[in-house]
């Protein structure tokens, strides 16, 4: 079982230390946390049995106190605090050997999402993020179809969602949120990163992005409530990619076009068109003005919408399991078996770097007006977002 310790024990935190405790992650013992806030660590000894004051787990109230005091207490770190202190506490925990699992997003700017990367396989450590909607079964059922070229070529994508409507109470519950100060963006910062992650993993990496975003439509900040993406790839497919936060009504559906069928996906519904001929073949070789030579295989089938922390279980026993994987790598003479095994990662590194290039080159776009190309010039990035990060305090006076 690998010894974990939390930092940061906001809302996330608390929900990953309770069900660790529960023994719900069958991989994972909590030895540690840490944080500032006295409130949090009340909750935990309050809710979860005493396990502070029996001294099951240790509460250190900053980094430089955990390290100092227990390092050999914790083979791994979750990271749950704040997005722009994810890197710095992350390489932190590379720099000394740990295992790291972090929240989305990996940073808030793709320099730094880089480097954690780099220092992750410099250290040779595992490193995933907490990219839960991986384990949902209509997006797994959904890959599995792509990748099996089921409905050939894909030439274009359409995605919309207005499921995460956020009230001003929302956006004011904690100081670092909803700002460029704090949170280095807003929905596509925030609830955008489940989403673009899902995105990438499906459909790649695009060539370019081009973005509109509303800065502040909804609500009285100047990060963005509302954005619509394009993105363009090397091969010819297409994608526009719609996000809000300020549409009460939910709608969330994928719609995928391609030469040999068309799929829509619901929360709970898989809806698949099958083409008689693959359209490449068909538009050449058709002796009619339209489809009247094609015909279509309709299919529906019911999926299962995942709720509550299974999910989340799914990452957190995954991110043990590769993590015992690399440990007994060093003791085993079968690589093979154990390679096999981290295989099996949910997410890596990389993933966040992938995530945050459609963020930033989306935002960096809509701010200059015109499509920005993938990867995204690090350097340009940060000046953006000091600019921003002035502007915002210039409104706020």
């Amino acid at each position: 079982m690998i010894k974990v310790a939390i930092i940061g024990l906001g809302h996330m935190g608390k929900r990953y230390a309770k069900m660790i405790l529960r023994g719900e992650i069958k991989t994972l013992s909590l030895a540690c946390v840490c944080t500032r806030s006295g409130q949090a660590a009340q909750w935990l000894n309050e809710n979860c049995d005493g396990v502070i004051d029996k001294g099951e787990v240790k509460l250190y109230r900053n980094e430089n106190e955990l390290y100092e005091n227990a390092m050999t207490a914790f083979d791994a770190i979750i990271i749950t605090t704040p997005h722009k202190l994810h890197p710095d506490t992350a390489i932190r925990a590379f720099r000394a050997g740990k295992h790291v699992l972090c929240e989305k997003p990996a940073g808030i700017d793709v320099i730094s999402a880089r480097q954690m990367y780099s220092e992750s396989k410099f250290a040779d450590v595992v490193y995933e993020l907490i990219f839960h909607q991986r384990t949902y079964s209509r997006f797994i059922k959904l890959k599995q179809m792509i990748d099996s070229g089921e409905i050939g070529r894909i030439q274009s994508v359409r995605q919309i969602d207005t499921g995460y409507y956020r009230t001003r109470s929302y956006h004011a519950s904690g100081e670092w949120r909803s700002s460029w100060q704090g949170e280095g963006g807003g929905a596509l910062i925030n609830q955008g990163q489940h989403l673009l992650d899902m995105w990438q993993w499906l459909f790649g990496m695009p060539q370019e992005v081009g973005a509109f975003i509303n800065w502040g439509k909804y609500n009285d900040f100047i990060v963005d409530d509302e954005a619509i993406i394009n993105f363009s790839y090397e091969n010819g497919m297409t994608g526009v990619f719609i996000l809000s936060t300020g549409e009460a009504h939910k709608e969330r559906y994928i719609e995928i076009s391609g030469t040999k069928g068309h799929i829509r996906i619901d929360d709970d519904k898989l809806r698949i068109w099958r083409f008689s001929r693959d359209l490449e073949e068909y538009s050449k070789n058709a002796t009619c003005s339209s489809t009247q030579e094609l015909s279509e295989d309709y299919e529906e089938i019911d999926l299962v919408s995942e709720t509550g922390d299974e999910p989340y279980r799914k990452v957190l026993e995954n991110f043990g399991e590769t993590v015992i994987a690399r440990i007994n790598k060093a003791h085993s003479t079968n690589n093979q078996e154990t390679d096999a095994k981290e295989d099996k990662a949910i997410t890596n590194g990389q993933d966040g770097i992938n995530t945050l290039e459609l963020t930033c080159g989306a935002y960096l776009s809509a701010f200059k007006g015109k499509k920005v190309r993938i990867p995204v010039n690090g350097e340009e990035y940060r000046d953006f977002l000091d600019e921003m990060r002035h502007n915002e305090s210039e409104v706020l006076g």
